[in-house]
């Protein structure tokens, strides 16, 4: 994404998943976002008005009375058809780890929980088509801060736009922040130089991830019971090894799949 070291959390080479008393390991290399001071810095070089919402029609952005024209780039939510699923999530006192832990449930079909440490805290949360505060994993930490929210698995729909508004949200973590970092170096193009070719192809390499992103998703809601109990007794106390992008989730079915 071009931007500083100051933005970035904590380093992790290690995720440990758990089901029961089972668990595997993928060995990788990814980075946590700080994504609220990020927001808070780009929003420095902003004019930002709040709570008002904005209708796009065309080169034309309406504010309640107020009219402003030129390039429009929609970087808004996701507005389209989607399956929603809920998320909380706690910041905690910090806990001794340098590991991501997500935890599996037979109660909570393509859900999950976690625990993310950093050091300031720890991240504690899960998401669910029910109540997710059921599938929180319990940490003897005390509670700093609690956020949450819905979350779509959205089918990607193509527009002049940027983030969750094109439906490129990770179907399974709901996390956009990777395919805004994929769509980033296009921007240029479309803002001056009225190219949107780039913009397109980009669209379409992250639309086919999440097309198979959605696939493995209702395959796992419906198989739900039978795939992770089986899943856990093949990988059992196994190390994965993933040097490619880690957020292409469907790579980890495939490499789970191939062991």
């Amino acid at each position: 994404m071009g931007i500083s070291k100051e933005f970035i959390d904590s380093n992790f080479k290690s995720i440990v998943f758990h089901y029961s008393n089972l668990s595997f390991e993928i060995k990788t290399d990814v980075v946590r976002l700080n994504r609220v001071k990020l927001e808070k810095y780009l929003g420095e070089n902003l004019n930002v008005r709040k709570c008002v919402n904005a209708e796009i029609a065309g080169n034309r952005v309406i504010v309640g009375s107020d009219k402003h024209e030129g390039k429009v780039i929609d970087a808004s939510g996701w507005k389209g058809k989607a399956k929603w699923v809920k998320a909380i999530e706690y910041i905690t006192e910090p806990i001794d780890s340098d590991k991501i832990e997500v935890f599996f449930d037979l109660n909570n079909p393509a859900g999950f929980g976690w625990i993310v440490p950093l050091s300031y805290g720890t991240l504690v949360g899960a998401l669910s088509y029910k109540d997710p505060k059921p599938f929180v994993p319990k940490i003897n930490k005390k509670i700093i801060e609690t956020h949450g929210g819905a979350i779509p698995r959205a089918k990607p729909n193509y527009k002049i736009g940027i983030g969750d508004s094109l439906g490129l949200i990770k179907t399974f973590t709901g996390g956009g922040i990777f395919s805004i970092a994929e769509m980033l170096e296009a921007m240029p193009k479309v803002v001056y130089e009225n190219d949107n070719s780039l913009h397109k192809a980009r669209f379409e390499k992250l639309k086919s991830e999440i097309k198979k992103q959605i696939f493995i998703t209702n395959v796992l809601e419906k198989t739900w019971r039978i795939v992770i109990p089986l899943a856990f007794r093949v990988l059992r106390d196994k190390t994965l090894y993933i040097n490619e992008e880690f957020d292409f989730h469907s790579l980890l079915f495939r490499v789970s799949i191939s062991h």
